[in-house]
């Protein structure tokens, strides 16, 4: 992912006051929430590395803003940047469109050009004008994620329209809430109408104006990437810390969601072979040996660090930045204003930062990045939605589940391996890694410096084919591979409409063998697109007949196979 615009801080006293609450994360209701009692480190899978992008249902793109203002002269310059907050929840909530521009500086008002008597100027350029001639204005290179139909078709020049209001900063004394949806938690105020912002809701008579969003470059779906495995082993153990933040509103920390929540992912590393150490630093220390290898795994409970805004425990965090390699955050992310990010002081050595707080990829991937001083040094992990209560310990799990996998076996994890793992438990792929695009390490060598890894080959069913509802037979599908090869890895890419994707189970089934790829997951959630790792098929020979099939096990809701395809990297 490159550097991309930012956006001002929030005000902190507002994110406090009224935002602690839920906005970092929704009700425990979730479509993952169903999942969380499975041991996501118990999980088979031989973690061989596949191909494709690194969100496996998204397209990340570089878009231009554009759009005109109508803001008193001394607003003039924080307008653009301002305005396009309600661009990203307009598009957010309507298209699966997810501008990157929440985060921590103040960088955007000198990426701004000004349209003035027919011609763009700079920001600079822009000082010595007059301001009632600063009425549009046009922001470039601003990355994005386009998920699941909307990164299919997209070519560059496309353009979106985002409704915005004409008169952004009286919007609250001019339209009340009547262009606002409701949040419990959340205090409607002038500033933070943006993040609640929907102006087709009944009732809604602000007046509005477009903000266009053209689409100037689709970035390139990634190859197989790896986590730097290779700095990972330097002195032979994985450092990891898992926090969890503070959720509920309750007195007692100790009663709240993600208290139990911890309790349970230590459980979870005791069945899976770990054992607690006496005498942790900070919180539960779990360690597991594998031959020479040996991981570490903290736990950091609510009263450590409650959120991204806990500047009393701010010494707890930068410990846990400082002496771990993975870094693992699941709480509030309080709309992007809290300074844990930017304010800690980075080690100078590779990590990976999973973000889970909700919005993480809007919020906090480019803070982390610039503390760490550029791609080489990390590779961040980060949602580009809100996140159930009920997901945060499978986000953890099952993310570094697979990652010890890969530490002790070789490096064979890919971040894709990771992704589907993630996706797989979820029900969602709405994370995705940001930095791995050009890292080196692969289990064959250095990619930068040495050959690539061997390209995977595409096998595809385009055909639609109606699922039968509440039908116990299923329907299949079925690809003819006419190529003879041992399968090194495999990917199976999984395109399904479908109203209620908590009603089907996908198995695909080759040469005598099967493989469940997809297990009543993501409760009332529309549609999968998926790319999982097929690796029951490891070692296999690719050529002939295989067969998906697809059971939807309740009745009313509906839907189809659209496509799926299988991505095989030979052996050798």
């Amino acid at each position: 992912m490159r550097p991309t615009v930012q956006l001002r801080r929030l005000n902190p006293a507002v994110a406090l006051a009224t935002l602690l609450a839920a906005a970092g994360c929704a009700a425990p209701t979730s479509a993952g929430e169903g999942a969380e009692g499975t041991n996501p480190f118990l999980d088979d899978g031989s973690g061989k590395e596949d191909t494709g992008y690194i969100n496996s249902a998204g397209l990340e793109v570089e878009v231009t803003l554009e759009s005109d203002i109508s803001v008193p002269s001394s607003r003039v310059f924080d307008a653009p940047a301002d305005l396009a907050q309600y661009a990203v929840t307009y598009l957010r909530k309507r298209h699966e469109f997810y501008l990157e521009l929440l985060a921590e500086d103040s960088t955007a008002p000198e990426r701004v050009e000004w349209l003035v008597d027919g011609s763009w100027i700079s920001h600079s350029e822009a000082q010595s004008v007059d301001r009632a001639k600063l009425t549009h204005f046009r922001m470039q290179n601003v990355n994005a994620v386009l998920l699941n139909r909307t990164a299919s078709n997209i070519s560059a020049g496309q353009a979106w329209t985002a409704r915005v209001p004409a008169k952004q900063y009286s919007i609250f004394s001019d339209a009340g809430d009547k262009c606002a949806d409701y949040n419990s938690h959340i205090h409607l105020d002038q500033g933070v109408y943006w993040y609640l912002w929907n102006p087709e809701r009944s009732g809604c008579s602000a007046e509005l104006t477009d903000l266009t969003v053209t689409i100037e470059e689709l970035l390139p779906r990634n190859p197989p990437s790896y986590p730097e495995y290779d700095e990972l082993w330097k002195d032979n153990e994985l450092t990891a810390v898992v926090l969890f933040g503070e959720l509920d509103d309750g007195s007692d920390i100790h009663n709240d969601y993600n208290w139990a929540g911890a309790d349970r992912f230590g459980r979870w590393l005791e069945d899976a072979g770990f054992v607690e150490s006496t005498g942790a630093p900070i919180g539960r220390r779990f360690v597991k040996t594998s031959g020479e290898l040996k991981t570490t795994i903290d736990i950091y409970y609510p009263d450590a660090f409650r959120s991204v805004v806990d500047y009393a425990n701010m010494a707890n965090w930068q410990r846990a930045v400082s002496e771990h390699e993975v870094v693992i955050y699941l709480g509030h992310s309080v709309l992007g204003t809290g300074s844990a990010y930017s304010d800690v002081r980075y080690p100078s050595d590779y990590q990976i930062f999973v973000i889970g707080g909700c919005l993480g990829y809007e919020y906090y991937v480019r803070p982390v990045l610039e503390g760490k001083g550029g791609w080489e040094n990390v590779d961040t992990v980060s949602s580009i939605v809100e996140n159930g209560y009920g997901e945060l310990n499978n986000i953890a799990g099952s993310l570094l589940g697979k990652l010890i996998e890969g530490f002790e076996h070789g490096g064979s994890a890919s971040w894709q391996d990771i992704l589907g793992a993630m996706t797989q438990k979820l029900g969602h792929s709405h994370f995705g890694a940001s930095g791995a695009r050009d890292n080196c390490f692969s289990p064959q060598g250095d990619r930068c410096d040495g050959p690539p890894p061997v390209e995977g080959t595409t096998y595809e069913n385009t055909t639609p084919v109606a699922i039968p509802d509440n039908d116990p037979a299923g329907v299949d599908s079925t690809i003819e591979v006419p190529d003879s090869t041992t399968i090194a890895s495999l990917t199976v890419e999984i395109d399904i409409a479908h109203t209620y994707t908590g009603d089907l189970k996908v198995v695909l089934s080759h040469g005598g063998a099967e493989q469940v790829l997809w297990d009543n997951a993501g409760g009332g959630g529309h549609d999968i697109h998926a790319r999982v790792p097929g690796d029951g098929f490891r070692g296999m020979n690719a050529g002939g007949t295989w067969s998906l099939r697809v059971v939807d096990s309740a009745a009313v809701d509906t839907g189809s196979i659209e496509r799926w395809a299988l991505v095989v990297t030979p052996q050798g």
